[in-house]
C-alpha cells in the first residue's frame, strides 16, 4: 500500500493530506477531542485549557510538518464542534504557499457547529511566495443556536534571491444552515500581478488582506456589528469595513492593510469583539 501511494504521488505530482477532528462535551462541561484523524503533512498538538476562556473551552494548535503548502497538494481540514462544545483552533505559525511551476495546490476547510456550540477557527496568515497558485475553499455549517468565528488572511512575500508575484489565489467561502441551505457566499479570484499594480478602486496600497466571518443567529447582531466597526475604527495602516450577512446569519468583515502586522492586529480585534459579544469574555493572546 505504501508503495502504491508513493507511485501515485510520483505519477500525478499530487499529495493528499487530511485532518478530521470532532470535539464533544464531557459531563463536567469540558470540551475534549473525541475523534481525530491526521495524515501527512498535518499534525495536531494536545488541546489546552486557558484561564479567562469560556468555561470548558479547548484550544488546539494545528501544525504542518513539511514547511507549508507545495505544488500538487490536495489538502482537506474538517472540524466538528458537537452539541454544547466550545473550541478555538489555530495554527502554530503562518502557512507558506511555495512557488509552483506547472500545477496548483488546493486546501478545503469544512467547519460544522452543532446545537449550542461555539467554534473558532483563527489560523495565522497565509503567505504567498512568488509563483504560488492556491485554490482555497471553505464551508461553514452552523445550527441556528451555534456560533462560528473564522478568519482567512493572506499576504505576499519574496524571499531573498527571489522575485516576481504569486500566480493566483482563488477563494470560495460558503455559509449554510444545519440542513445545508446556503445563507451566504463570498468568492474572489486575484492574481499577484493585479494586486501589486495597486490600482485605485481595487486595492491601492493595501497589499495584505483578510476576512473575518461571524455566524451568530440566535441573538440580534446589530450590536455586534456596531462593536466590530468600533474596534476597526482608527486602526493604523488599515482600511476595513463590516456588514450584516444575508438571512440574518451574522456579520462579515473585510480587512485591507499595508502589512502583515496591521493585518494581524485587525483580525484579532474583530475576533476579540465577536468573542466578547457572544460569551461576555474577551480572549487572551495565545502564545505561538
Amino acid at each position: 500500500m505504501h508503495g502504491g501511494i508513493t507511485d501515485l504521488i510520483e505519477a500525478t505530482g499530487q499529495r493528499h493530506g487530511r485532518i478530521d477532528l470532532a470535539f464533544a462535551r464531557s459531563p463536567e462541561n469540558r470540551t475534549f477531542l473525541r475523534k481525530q484523524f491526521a495524515s501527512y503533512p498535518f499534525h495536531i498538538c494536545r488541546p489546552h485549557l486557558y484561564p479567562g476562556d469560556p468555561q470548558g473551552m479547548a484550544t488546539l494548535y494545528l501544525q504542518c510538518v513539511c514547511g507549508g503548502i507545495f505544488e500538487g497538494d490536495r489538502l482537506a481540514t474538517r472540524i466538528v464542534g458537537e452539541r454544547g462544545t466550545a473550541l478555538h483552533v489555530t495554527s502554530q505559525a503562518s502557512t507558506i504557499v511555495h512557488s509552483m511551476e506547472r500545477d496548483h495546490a488546493e486546501h478545503a476547510v469544512t467547519i460544522e457547529a452543532e446545537e449550542g456550540s461555539l467554534v473558532e477557527y483563527i489560523p495565522d496568515t497565509t503567505i504567498l511566495f512568488p509563483r504560488a497558485n492556491l485554490k482555497a475553499k471553505m464551508r461553514l455549517q452552523a445550527h441556528e443556536t451555534a456560533s462560528i468565528i473564522v478568519s482567512d488572511a493572506f499576504l505576499t512575500h519574496a524571499p531573498t534571491g527571489c522575485s516576481g508575484n504569486f500566480t493566483s489565489l482563488s477563494s470560495d467561502t460558503i455559509v449554510t444552515d444545519a440542513s445545508g441551505h446556503i445563507l451566504a457566499r463570498d468568492k474572489f479570484d486575484i492574481t499577484g500581478e493585479l494586486l501589486t499594480r495597486a490600482l485605485p478602486g481595487l486595492n491601492g496600497p493595501w497589499v495584505a488582506q483578510g476576512t473575518v466571518t461571524v455566524l451568530h443567529r440566535h441573538t440580534p447582531v446589530d450590536a455586534l456589528l456596531d462593536r466590530v466597526r468600533l474596534e476597526l475604527d482608527g486602526l493604523r495602516d488599515t482600511y476595513a469595513g463590516a456588514t450584516l450577512l444575508p438571512s440574518g446569519a451574522g456579520i462579515f468583515s473585510r480587512i485591507l492593510c499595508r502589512d502583515g502586522h496591521a493585518l494581524r492586529t485587525a483580525v484579532v480585534a474583530v475576533w476579540s469583539a465577536a468573542r466578547e459579544h457572544i460569551t461576555g469574555l474577551r480572549p487572551t493572546v495565545r502564545r505561538k
